[in-house]
């Protein structure tokens, strides 16, 4: 799967922390008057890379990730992850996406910080600058 991105959404909060690489720069933005079926079919790419925090000792810590492509969701196990200024790679056991993407320093700085946290669990972060 590949796609170019135009908006890197990114958040850490008390619960859990995630990444967003959306095709479309207003994802999830819709006209009043669209239908439901218009809605879904107008779904535009993304990866979405979640990862929550263990809230006592007898939880788990687990990463999750989940596209426009059904087929293509669930818990992340044994993934490296593979970040450039132009590129986002998620290399998976039975799949490869790579994503196109352009963020500003600030925002690769972020996207850095956040992809290691992801990276934790069982993943695997390589950095090219």
């Amino acid at each position: 799967m590949k796609f170019e991105c135009n908006k890197i959404s990114i958040n850490d909060e008390a619960l859990g922390c995630q990444v967003i690489f959306s095709e479309k720069a207003d994802a999830g933005i819709y006209p009043e008057n669209m239908s439901l079926q218009e809605m879904i079919e107008s779904r535009d790419k993304y990866l979405l890379l979640q990862r929550f925090y263990p809230e006592d000792e007898y939880d788990r810590d687990t990463c999750y990730m989940e596209t426009h492509d059904q087929g293509v969701c669930g818990h992340l196990k044994k993934y490296e992850m593979v970040l450039s200024k132009n590129k986002f790679e998620l290399i998976l056991q039975k799949g490869h996406i790579e994503i196109s993407i352009s963020p500003k320093e600030k925002e690769f700085e972020d996207l850095k910080k956040i992809l290691l946290i992801l990276a934790i669990a069982e993943g695997k972060l390589i950095i090219n600058e």
